[in-house]
């Protein structure tokens, strides 16, 4: 984390570590705000990283404190990961949901019939980096996924490159 320089990449200013700490945990032991939590009363990362102490109410205050802040932080990675003349992909997959607001009954993937789901786009660069992430309701098709703010980015980043949305490629048109 150091290496990619990631507290800066979420905050040009020193910031909530309770981010940095959610991410390492996410890492490491992915589980819910308060097993991580509980987890944490186990092993040396909280002191490692300024977060001891820290509640699951505390890390959802950091979560909406990250969210405030994604789309700086997707210009940030579309700009250190987006070449000029690159080719961004894109692509939409869905996840079954039953409490989350955006759960809805929608196109199955994997065939199944009946479930509630919500879907989530995931924009890299060629090599698979991560540049931005959109969370959208289930019943979304794929046509309506691609943000304006992601071809934006994918415009400034690399004019003249090529977008691979869900397997078709198409040549970046901006008008």
């Amino acid at each position: 984390m150091q290496r990619l320089d990631f507290a800066k990449l979420i905050a040009s200013r020193p910031s909530r570590e309770r981010v940095v700490a959610m991410v390492v945990a996410r890492l490491l032991e992915p589980d819910s705000k308060r097993a991580t939590t509980r987890w944490w009363r186990v092993t040396t990362l909280p002191s490692l990283l300024g977060v001891d102490e820290t509640d699951e109410n505390e890390l959802y205050v950091a979560l909406d404190w990250l969210l405030e802040r994604q789309a700086r932080i997707e210009k940030k990675l579309a700009a250190r990961h987006l070449d000029n003349d690159a080719m961004a992909l894109y692509d939409l997959s869905s996840r079954d949901g039953t409490t989350c607001p955006l759960a809805a009954f929608g196109h199955n993937r994997d065939g199944k019939k009946g479930k509630r789901q919500i879907n989530y786009g995931l924009l890299t660069n060629a090599r698979g980096i991560p540049v931005s992430v959109s969370v959208f309701k289930g019943n979304t098709g794929d046509a309506k996924t691609l943000l304006p703010q992601q071809v934006g980015w994918a415009r400034l980043s690399c004019p003249r490159g090529r977008l691979v949305a869900g397997g078709q490629e198409a040549k970046l048109k901006f008008e």
